[in-house]
């Protein structure tokens, strides 16, 4: 799998005449398919060919990890070309979403709300592509492009009851790359989830600045557990890295400290500091995907849970799991239940209803 150039491999000359007849040309190799209350897109029998745009290193064990994750069971499960760019500054949001566009790509992932104004800006030029944007919001919503959220707060609340049931001290940590609304809900059900089992729990929050500074993020967490945290949930993708290396220094001074894996299964990243992971599996990715391909595709708002066929879950460390009582373990599954019967309302923030 190829990775695209963050620069234009084209000159501007030959830029504006192939935009042109390429996007003509891909027109007509498309299909569109109305009806009375939708617009669908059917791409032209052939190859499948799906790119996406990540913020950041898909080594980071977590958001981009799990994104890539999900790009490449698109090409097991459906036989897709795919490619991705690390498209990291705004600057090249825009090249990045067009070299694709260009290259005659049926569906192009932006992961992440930063991507969402680009995505847009390109989509206009290119009405047959469909463009998909993570963390978007329900403004966001064209013809051509749709915004996806995945509603992790359901497995976070969850692993906040976890903490709250078994911390000793009743101090409990969290660690962010930057204050994002989608991060800050994430964090606000973990918080729910502590207090609806340990109403006593203080809670402290801080964040790195970025999602890359692993020294930093470890610095945070070995401040946090020497002011007696004893639980800590990390939402900074590569720099939460430095929250494991900090709880496994602890552990090696003979402290119990622990802390959780966000968006993907870091049980492996960290064995003896991973108590239990909130996830974001691929099947989501695969269900858009199938949709696009088959022509089937609705542009609106995508929200995915628990019930959307698993692709919100928690996970233990398999490693651990028994270190987690079976009392807490039964807690965790009870209100798992209730949230997928909808009996249980996570709190959260509703982002996604923006712009």
């Amino acid at each position: 799998m190829k990775q695209l150039s963050r620069k234009s491999r084209y000159s501007m000359a030959s830029y504006a005449v192939l935009l042109w007849l390429l996007a003509i040309g891909f027109m007509l190799g498309c299909e569109r398919v109305q009806d009375s209350s939708k617009i669908i897109y059917a791409p032209e029998p052939g190859t499948f060919k799906v790119g996406m745009l990540l913020p950041g290193s898909i080594n980071d064990q977590g958001w981009n990890a799990l994104a890539h994750d999900g790009l490449t069971a698109i090409e097991a499960e459906l036989g897709a070309e795919i490619d991705y760019v690390e498209s990291l500054t705004p600057d090249a949001w825009e090249a990045d979403f067009r070299a694709y566009a260009m290259e005659g790509y049926h569906l192009i992932f932006g992961h992440g709300y930063e991507y969402q104004a680009a995505a847009i800006a390109v989509a206009q030029d290119y009405p047959e592509i469909i463009f998909i944007t993570s963390a978007g919001a329900s403004g966001a919503i064209r013809e051509n492009v749709a915004p996806i959220v995945f509603r992790l707060e359901q497995a976070t609340y969850l692993l906040g009851i976890i903490a709250g049931l078994m911390t000793q001290t009743d101090k409990i940590g969290m660690v962010g790359g930057q204050e994002l609304p989608s991060g800050s809900s994430v964090f606000m059900a973990f918080e729910g989830g502590v207090k609806s089992v340990n109403p006593n729990a203080v809670l402290q929050r801080a964040y790195v600045g970025d999602w890359e500074s692993i020294a930093k993020a470890k610095d945070i967490a070995t401040t946090q557990i020497q002011e007696g945290v004893d639980f800590i949930f990390h939402n900074a993708n590569e720099a939460g890295l430095g929250v494991f290396e900090a709880v496994v220094l602890a552990q090696d001074a003979g402290k119990t400290v622990y802390s959780f894996g966000a968006n993907r299964d870091q049980s492996t990243v960290s064995p003896r500091a991973v108590l239990a992971n909130a996830v974001i599996t691929p099947k989501a990715y695969i269900q858009l995907a199938t949709a696009v391909k088959a022509g089937t595709f609705e542009s609106k708002l995508h929200v995915f849970t628990m019930t959307t066929d698993g692709a919100i879950a928690l996970t233990y460390n398999p490693e651990l799991r028994s270190r987690v009582p079976e009392e807490v373990q039964q807690k965790v599954e009870a209100a798992r239940q209730q949230i997928l019967a909808g009996t249980l309302e996570v709190p959260q923030i509703d982002f996604s209803a923006g712009e």
